[in-house]
């Protein structure tokens, strides 16, 4: 966890970037609500540039990270650490500002799109400012070695026959790449933006044509973002940008690579459901016939049960997990310790799993997730 948040901390260019646009969104003590915030750094720009007040909302250890993080920088009485979902929590007053990166490969697929919607409604004070406030998506024709491995990594030489059939999978699977330009077939196509002040269907479906530019083999289709933070203020992962940021673009594979020449056109349909982490395309091409579909609901090993399980009409039971949960939060009564739950638990219930020792670290778990 440390070394993917020390990443966001070097990155000088997109600290560069979100320094310019909390100095073009923030009044002189304006208060900041700062989402997945991690480390804090992003509260922490906002502080050294006059903020009044930061609420730093993160649901990992990253939280305790950031708070001490302020502490020592003697930043710590104007910041309050609240450990949780932003989705899931309240804030004692409404912001000025709402700063978040959780800017996924594509853009829209690390739940930005959800999280600073319910920020705008629940948070922001009218006529406050989000950063980012757009996220512009492009994609192109990809193709290259690295490519053909990530989509066909289950059928190598060194994999068993009997896990071939597992390549269904991985052609269907949204993977992080670092593209290089000799990786891209044709300029770059919009295929839409997101307007983050705005209110979003469930389900975007974007379409674009790409015009090949030289003779080769393509692979799939690579995706990247352009993200406004403030007016005027961008942030890219584009392999073709001068100062891009330190972040993988997306692969999306087909399920054979196809020879394009220069002057081809390649028909793309994009579709998602960000809330949902799905995402489905569909790459035509004209000039042999060729066409592919595919799904990130297809990459997923769901059993038969798991599918069971999303019928909306489905009578749910307690599974046995479910079941020891509850038990062990009965014990939950706000006078009982830790030591005296773990003991009454293992007299009451000495079969809740097959030894002691497993029943002792699930209480530990349950207690150390679900309670205060």
């Amino acid at each position: 966890m440390l070394e993917e948040h020390l990443g966001y901390v070097a990155d000088a260019v997109r600290l560069e970037r979100y320094q310019s646009a909390i100095r073009k969104s923030l009044a002189a003590n304006d208060s900041v609500a700062d989402l997945g915030c991690g480390s804090g750094v992003l509260g922490f720009l906002c502080l050294q540039a006059g903020a009044g007040h930061v609420f730093a909302i993160d649901d990992s250890a990253m939280i305790d990270v950031a708070r001490d993080s302020m502490q020592r920088a003697g930043e710590g009485g104007r910041a309050s650490f609240i450990r949780g979902k932003s989705s899931q929590i309240e804030l004692p007053e409404r912001v000025d500002v709402v700063i978040c990166d959780h800017v996924g490969y594509f853009g829209f697929d690390y739940g930005i799109v959800g999280f600073l919607e319910d920020a705008r409604k629940r948070f922001l004070k009218p006529g406050g400012k989000l950063i980012p406030s757009r996220i512009r998506l492009n994609v192109v024709a990809v193709g290259s070695q690295r490519c053909d491995e990530l989509a066909n990594a289950w059928q190598a030489e060194n994999i068993p026959q009997a896990f071939h059939w597992l390549r269904n999978h991985a052609v269907n699977t949204k993977h992080a790449i670092s593209l290089e330009r000799a990786d891209v077939f044709c300029a770059p196509a919009v295929l839409g933006d997101i307007d983050l002040y705005a209110d979003h269907p469930d389900f975007f479906s974007w379409n674009a044509e790409l015009h090949i530019e030289r003779d080769g083999v393509v692979h799939g289709l690579g995706g990247w973002f352009e993200c406004e933070l403030a007016e005027g203020v961008w942030m890219t992962n584009s392999p073709l940008a001068e100062q891009p940021i330190q972040r993988n673009q997306v692969f999306l594979p087909i399920d054979e690579a196809v020879p394009v020449k220069a002057d081809d056109r390649v028909q793309v349909t994009i579709m998602a459901r960000p809330a949902d982490h799905l995402i489905a395309w569909v790459v035509e091409f004209p000039a042999t016939g060729r066409r592919f579909s595919h799904s990130t609901w297809q990459g997923q090993l769901l059993t038969q049960e798991q599918l069971l399980q999303a019928n909306p009409e489905r009578v749910p039971r307690l599974s046995r997990t479910g079941q020891a949960t509850a038990t062990v939060l009965a014990y939950c009564d706000g006078r009982r310790t830790v030591a005296q739950i773990e003991a009454a638990v293992l007299r009451d219930h000495p079969d809740l799993f097959p030894s002691s020792e497993e029943i002792s670290r699930f209480v530990a778990k349950i207690l150390g997730r679900d309670s205060e």
